[in-house]
């Protein structure tokens, strides 16, 4: 009781009611700040995709240099593979898939040739492009393979990666 002798209505505090309302508006507002985790499952799949390429490629090199001998990779759906009969021995554990279980969504484009070869002092011969993409994520990620050392760049990719290839529109993922 007050001390001018009032009763007092009021409760001190905030009602049930208030409290719901607030704690419903606070969880609306962190579902829009948190990504989907099927944007950052997709996101994550173009990453490891990117790096199993630059991986494929790097063993390419060391095995050609280990073995003092040249040899060459083919690029496929699937990732690294030994290349078509020809002139070169595939390069021992160059050998590398595109995802981890060989069977993934991820869209890949190059215009590498049909056997990227490697000197017997691990320098790369033939370079390009390769263009990796999600079929429900919007952005591309890319990997320019200059010669003769091998990757030049990687980043995403500016252009439409199903129109012709430029490793011109192959930025750094700051950009």
């Amino acid at each position: 009781m007050r001390s001018d002798g009032s009763s007092r209505n009021q409760p001190d505090g905030f009602s049930l009611v208030e409290c719901l309302v607030v704690v419903a508006l606070l969880g609306i507002l962190a579902t829009l700040a948190i990504p989907s985790s099927s944007a950052v499952q997709r996101r994550l799949e173009l990453d490891s995709g990117l790096r199993r390429l630059r991986v494929g490629l790097d063993r390419g090199r060391m095995a050609a240099e280990r073995n003092r001998q040249p040899c060459a990779l083919q690029l496929s759906v699937t990732g690294w593979k030994s290349p078509p009969a020809g002139d070169l021995p595939a390069c021992r554990g160059g050998v590398t898939l595109l995802t981890e279980t060989g069977e993934g969504v991820l869209e890949l484009r190059s215009n590498l040739p049909d056997a990227v070869r490697f000197s017997s002092n691990g320098l790369v011969l033939d370079g390009g492009l390769v263009v990796l993409s999600h079929p429900s994520h919007g952005q591309a990620l890319c990997l320019v393979i200059g010669l003769p050392l091998g990757i030049s760049r990687s980043g995403v990719y500016r252009g439409d990666p199903s129109g012709p290839l430029s490793s011109a529109l192959c930025l750094p993922s700051d950009v």
